[in-house]
């Protein structure tokens, strides 16, 4: 994607070139932040804190930058490595840090990787048999997708209480994404 408006690690970057909204998280200091960045109709928004804001960045040939948010444009170099996206910005150079989903919730929920449920497969949404909160028993069916035409159902590895679900009923996913998350079973 050429006219890509912000240099953001491969990763964040895959999931907006699909035109669907994905939240991404941000650490900038100690702050997180999640923000969606989604084409629409050619452009590029990004979302923070429920406001939806145009969004371009237009390199000059000196390699800089002209980043424009809605109508306001400044000069700007951005530069990726790995998962730090650099910016210098108005004489200070500011670091952001994209996090995995994956890691990110583990990390927040005190749980391990294996308590969040990935996608084995890129795919659609086409059951959701439970919600957060909910009881699950090993082997019960959480949710339902469908993949190449094929409908596979996600099973709990074990008993225990879903903590979140990150898929609505009809959204699509990449392989990897989290489906669902797991925290222990009361007694366990």
């Amino acid at each position: 994607m050429d006219d890509f408006p912000l240099p953001l690690p491969a990763e964040a970057r895959e999931a907006v070139s699909k035109d669907e909204p994905m939240t991404h998280v941000f650490t900038l200091g100690d702050t997180e932040y999640a923000l969606w960045l989604a084409r629409r109709d050619g452009l590029y928004s990004l979302a923070l804190d429920g406001i939806e804001t145009a969004i371009a960045l237009t390199p000059n040939a000196d390699g800089t930058a002209m980043l424009t948010l809605g109508a306001v444009s400044t000069p700007v170099l951005a530069a990726v490595d790995g998962d730090i996206l650099y910016i210098h910005l108005d004489g200070a150079t500011h670091t952001l840090r994209y996090l995995d989903p994956i890691r990110r919730h583990a990390s927040h929920s005190g749980a391990s990787a294996e308590d969040i449920i990935q996608a084995p497969m890129p795919g659609t949404v086409i059951a959701l048999h439970v919600a957060a909160g909910a009881t699950v028993l090993r082997g019960e069916t959480m949710i339902v997708i469908e993949s190449m035409k094929l409908e596979t159902a996600i099973k709990a590895p074990r008993d225990a209480v879903v903590d979140a679900v990150h898929v609505a009923q009809g959204r699509t996913f990449d392989r990897g994404n989290p489906l669902i998350t797991l925290a222990p079973a009361a007694g366990d």
